[in-house]
C-alpha cells in the first residue's frame, strides 16, 4: 500500500521525571513512560502517579514534544475495573497515544476514549501485514515492530499494512520474542507480560549436549549463553526510513537521567542527517560515549538478518564500557596498576570509573574511580589508584591476566549532566513585511501550532542612513534569549530602504512572546466514557461446541507419540512437529485411523515465511491451532480451513481478549499460562467454557528465540544457511544454576523454544474446571519416548474417566520425570495487583 508517511520520530524512554526532562532537553520528539500500580512492562521503574499526568503532559506540550503511556502488560478479570478508570484518566490528562499489549485493553480504550490513538507494543507480537490487520480492526494506528524483524522484512511489511511502524534501534535485547516469554512466570512466579521480568536470560547456564557437559566453543568463560550484546543502530537509520519506519525508539526505562541524554543526544544528531540526507554524523568518540551510559557492547541485533555468532558473545551479561586492555603487573600497596593497551585503547583521565573483568561476573568485580594515569612504554599504561575516587576498590584482588575496561568516563558523565539540564526552547517563524508609510508587521507561527500578529505602533519611515537590514532584526527583534523561544526561520519582506527605531523592535518581540505564551498550545479533543458495561465493549458468545463428556487431546511432536495415541484410541490429535519433518506422514496415519488432526503453526511468523501456511494447507488438516495473529487472520479466510483453534500464545487473560480472539472466527481457545486456577475461572465465567481447552500436563515453553545456541554454539555458521543444520544430530540441554537442564528444541524458522525440565501439571484442578464448564483438556508432549508417552496419556484419560485422583496423577507421572512434576502456574494463590 502507498502512504505518505510522517516525519519520522524520536522516542525516549523515561523511567521517572528526571529522565523524562532529559529526554526533552536531548531533542526527544516523544517520550514513552509507564504508571505505578501496575499496567506496565517495567514495574521496577519509578514510573509516574496518574495524578502527575496533567502537569506531565502540559510540560510536555509546552515543549512539543509527545507523551506516550506504557499500559503493555496482560490484564486479569478483576482488574478490568481499575484498568478502566486508569486509561480514562490517561485519555483526559491528553496522552498522545497509549501501548497496549492485550487485545482486549485495546478494545476497552477504543471504547473509552476513540480519539485516544493505540499503539501495539511490542509484546502484541505483531509480526506480519496479516497480524497488522488484526490489530488495525482493534483500533491500533501504530505497530511497534518486534526486534527480530530485519530491515527487508520491515519493508514488506510496510508494503502490506498502512499502519504506522515504530522499532527499537538502541538499548537491550531480550533473546525471547518479547510477548512470548514465560521463563519468569515459570521459574520464579513473576511474569514478564505483567512486567516482572527477572532477567533469566542474563543468567549463566551449562551446556548439555546429547547429556554430556561441555565447554561452550572450548572457553570456560563463556557461560552467558542467552545473553545477547545491546542493540545500537544510529548508522542504520537511513536505511530503516527507506524502509517504512516512522519513529525510531530508545530502550531504558529502567536506566538513569544521563543514560537516556546521551542516547537521544546521539540518535537526535544521526535522525537529523538522515532526514537532512546530510553524512552520517557520529565518530569514534560519540560511539565510545554511548557506551559509557550501559553496553554490553554492540550489534545491529536482526536488523541485517540473523548472525548468531555476532548476537551473543556470552562472557559476560552487564555494563562493561570501553575496552582499554590486560593487566600485567599489580602493586597493590603502591595503589598502582601496569596495563598492556589495546591499540585503539580509550583515553584515561583522574576519575573515569575502571573495571576489572576476571571472566566471573556473576561475582562481584574489582572497580573503582581512577586517580590518575600515564604511559611507561608504548602500549604500557601506569593506572594509579587512590583517594576518594577509589571508592571499594581492594587492589589486591585484582590479577594479572584480568580484562580491564573503562566503564565510566568522568567527562561524559559531567557532559551529559549539562545536556539534561538544557531548556528545551520552542521554535518560531517569523514573517516581517512593511513599507514606508505603513506599519511594520510581524507574522508568528511556533512548532506547537500557535499563531501570533502585532503590529508596530509607529509607521515607517524612508531610510536616510542605516536602513532596516535582516542582521538588524535579528539582533534586536529575533533575539528570544530566555523566552523560552529560538528562531528557526526569517522570512523578511521590506520595500526599500525603511528605518524603524530598535526600542520598537525590541517592543514587538515583547508582544509577539506575549501573545504566545497567552495562548497555550491546543489539547486534543477527547470523550471519555467510563462504567462500560463488558457486554457493549465485547459482544457475548454463543456456546457453539459441546457440554458433554470431557475430552482429552494430545499434542505430540514425534511419529512415536502420535502412534502411541492412536493406539490408545484417542480420536482428536494436535500435531506440533515444530520442524515440520515428519508430518505429512503422521497426517496420513491419523486420517487412516479416522482420527481428527489439529496442525500447530509454529509460535510466530515473520514476512516472508507465508509458504508454511501454504503447507500446511496442502495436507487439508480438520483444524489449524494458529499461534500467532497472523496465522488467526489467514486462517479464518481460508475456505478449506473447517476450524481454527486458538493457542495460549495468543495471550488471552480475561475474558474481553477471549471474546475478541474468539470473536475472530475461532472454534476454541487455549487461555494465556500467566493465569492461576482463580483467574482462569474469572475468564472461563465470561465466556463459554466449552469453547476454552486448557492444558493440564506440559513442559512450560520458557524462550521462544530467534537466535540459535544450535549455530551458535556447535558451528561457525551465521545462520541457517552455513551453519551445518547441527540441530539434526544434536539434543541440547541447557542447565541452570539449580542444575536443571532445560531441552532446547528448533522449529522450521529455525528459532529455538526452551521448554522447562520439569513437567508441570494442573491435575489437581480438574474438579474446578469441570465445574466450570471447561470440556476440553490439553497434554502436551516434547521429547518423551513412546513408553514414557503410553504412561502418561492413560494416566490423565484415567482422571477425566473418574478412576484417578489429581494427587494420584501427579505422583504416577512424577514417577516418570527425572525432575518430577510441579504443580505449576495454576495453583500460585492469587494476589493482589492493584
Amino acid at each position: 500500500m502507498t502512504k505518505a508517511p510522517p516525519r519520522p520520530e524520536l522516542l525516549a524512554p523515561a523511567g521517572d521525571e528526571e529522565s523524562l526532562r532529559a529526554a526533552v532537553a536531548a531533542g526527544a520528539d516523544a517520550v514513552y513512560f509507564g504508571l505505578r500500580g501496575g499496567f506496565n512492562a517495567r514495574a521496577r521503574a519509578d514510573n509516574f502517579a496518574v495524578a502527575d499526568l496533567p502537569r506531565i503532559f502540559d510540560f510536555l506540550r509546552a515543549r512539543g514534544v509527545k507523551g506516550f503511556v506504557t499500559f503493555n502488560t496482560l490484564v486479569f478479570d478483576r482488574e478490568l475495573p481499575v484498568a478502566e478508570a486508569a486509561l480514562a484518566d490517561i485519555a483526559r490528562a491528553g496522552a498522545d497515544a497509549i501501548l497496549v499489549q492485550d487485545l482486549g485493553i485495546a478494545r476497552l480504550a477504543h471504547e473509552v476514549c476513540p480519539e485516544l490513538p493505540l499503539h501495539a507494543s511490542t509484546q502484541m507480537t505483531v509480526s506480519s501485514a496479516e497480524a497488522a490487520a488484526i490489530a488495525k480492526s482493534l483500533g491500533v494506528t501504530r505497530v511497534v515492530l518486534p526486534r527480530e524483524l530485519s530491515i527487508d522484512e520491515i519493508r514488506t511489511m510496510a508494503m502490506g499494512t498502512d499502519l504506522e511502524l515504530e522499532c527499537f534501534v538502541h538499548g537491550a535485547l531480550c533473546v525471547s520474542w518479547s510477548g512470548q516469554c514465560l521463563t519468569s512466570e515459570a521459574l520464579q512466579h513473576r511474569s514478564a507480560n505483567r512486567g516482572q521480568c527477572a532477567q533469566s536470560c542474563r543468567m549463566p547456564y551449562d551446556l548439555v549436549v546429547d547429556g554430556k557437559v561441555e565447554t561452550a566453543r572450548g572457553d570456560e568463560q563463556l557461560k552467558y549463553l542467552l545473553s545477547p550484546r545491546d542493540l545500537a543502530a544510529y548508522d542504520l537509520l537511513p536505511q530503516l526510513i527507506d524502509a517504512g519506519v516512522c519513529c525510531f525508539k530508545i530502550e531504558g526505562r529502567m536506566k538513569g537521567p544521563e543514560y537516556v541524554a546521551n542516547a537521544v543526544d546521539k540518535y537526535r544528531r544521526a535522525l537529523d542527517a538522515a532526514l537532512e540526507h546530510r553524512p552520517y554524523p557520529l565518530q569514534k568518540r560519540d560511539e565510545e560515549e554511548l557506551r559509557y551510559s550501559f553496553s554490553r557492547s554492540f550489534s545491529h541485533g536482526f536488523f541485517r538478518g540473523s548472525d548468531h555468532q555476532a548476537l551473543v558473545h556470552g562472557l559476560y551479561p552487564g555494563h562493561r564500557g570501553v575496552l582499554v586492555g590486560r593487566v600485567e603487573e599489580v602493586h597493590a600497596r603502591a595503589g598502582r596498576v601496569v596495563v598492556r593497551a589495546e591499540p585503539d585503547a580509550p583515553e584515561l583521565k583522574a576519575g573515569d570509573r575502571i573495571l576489572f573483568d576476571q571472566g566471573k561476573p556473576e561475582d562481584d568485580e574489582p572497580r573503582g574511580g581512577l586517580h590518575a594515569c600515564d604511559v611507561v612504554a608504548p602500549g604500557l599504561l601506569r593506572m594509579l589508584f587512590g583517594g576518594p575516587d577509589q571508592g571499594s576498590l581492594d587492589l589486591r584482588l585484582v590479577k594479572a591476566g584480568d580484562v580491564v575496561w573503562k566503564a565510566k568516563d568522568a567527562e561524559v558523565t559531567r557532559k551529559m549532566k549539562r545536556v539534561a539540564a538544557r531548556e528545551r526552547k520552542v521554535g518560531l517563524t517569523l514573517s516581517v513585511r512593511g513599507a514606508a508609510g505603513t506599519a511594520l508587521i510581524v507574522t508568528a507561527r511556533d512548532d506547537l501550532g500557535r499563531a501570533a500578529r502585532v503590529e508596530s505602533a509607529m509607521p515607517l519611515q524612508l531610510a536616510r542612513v542605516n536602513p532596516l537590514h535582516e542582521g538588524l532584526v535579528r539582533e534586536k527583534l529575533c533575539a528570544f534569549g530566555e523566552t523560552g523561544f529560538e528562531l528557526r526561520r526569517l522570512e523578511l519582506e521590506l520595500e526599500g530602504a525603511l528605518a524603524m527605531p530598535p526600542s520598537e523592535l525590541k517592543r514587538l518581540r515583547r508582544a509577539v512572546v506575549q501573545a504566545l505564551v497567552g495562548s497555550p498550545p491546543p489539547q486534543p479533543a477527547r470523550h471519555v466514557r467510563t462504567g462500560l458495561d463488558p457486554d457493549a465493549v465485547v459482544a457475548p458468545l454463543s456456546a457453539n461446541g459441546s457440554s458433554g463428556a470431557p475430552k482429552l487431546i494430545p499434542l505430540l511432536r514425534t511419529l512415536g507419540q502420535v502412534e502411541v495415541a492412536l493406539r490408545l484410541g484417542f480420536d482428536e490429535l494436535q500435531l506440533d512437529f515444530m520442524e515440520l519433518v515428519g508430518l505429512g506422514v503422521a497426517v496420513e496415519r491419523a486420517r487412516a485411523r479416522g482420527a481428527k488432526v489439529i496442525v500447530a503453526t509454529p509460535r510466530v511468523q515473520k514476512p516472508g515465511e507465508e509458504g508454511y501456511d501454504r503447507r500446511f494447507e496442502r495436507l487439508r488438516p480438520d483444524g489449524i491451532l494458529a499461534r500467532h495473529l497472523g496465522a488467526v487472520e489467514h486462517f479464518r479466510r481460508n475456505p478449506h480451513t473447517e476450524t481454527v483453534h486458538g493457542d495460549f500464545s495468543l495471550n488471552a487473560t480475561n475474558a474481553l481478549t477471549a471474546r475478541t480472539l474468539l470473536g475472530l472466527g475461532l472454534s476454541t481457545l487455549t487461555p494465556a499460562y500467566d493465569l492461576d486456577l482463580a483467574q482462569l475461572l474469572d475468564l472461563a465465567s465470561g465466556v463459554p467454557a466449552e469453547r476454552l481447552e486448557v492444558t493440564i500436563h506440559q513442559h512450560l515453553p520458557l524462550f521462544h528465540n530467534e537466535h540459535c545456541v544450535y549455530s551458535h554454539l556447535l558451528s561457525n555458521g551465521h545462520d541457517y544457511r552455513d551453519c551445518g543444520r547441527p540441530c539434526e544430530k544434536h539434543l541440547i540441554r541447557l542447565r541452570d544454576g539449580l542444575g536443571m537442564e532445560h531441552p532446547v528444541i528448533v522449529d522450521v524458522g529455525c528459532r529455538n523454544t526452551v521448554f522447562n525440565a520439569r513437567a508441570q501439571s494442573a491435575a489437581a484442578c480438574l474438579p474446578q474446571l469441570l465445574a466450570a464448564g471447561v470440556r476440553r483438556f490439553r497434554v502436551e508432549l516434547v521429547r518423551e519416548s513412546e513408553a514414557e508417552t503410553e504412561r502418561v496419556l492413560r494416566a490423565y484419560a484415567a482422571l477425566l474417566a473418574g478412576k484417578r485422583t489429581g494427587p494420584q496423577v501427579i505422583a504416577q507421572v512424577g514417577a516418570l520425570e527425572k525432575y518430577g512434576v510441579s504443580a505449576g502456574t495454576l495453583v500460585v494463590v492469587t494476589q493482589p495487583h492493584v
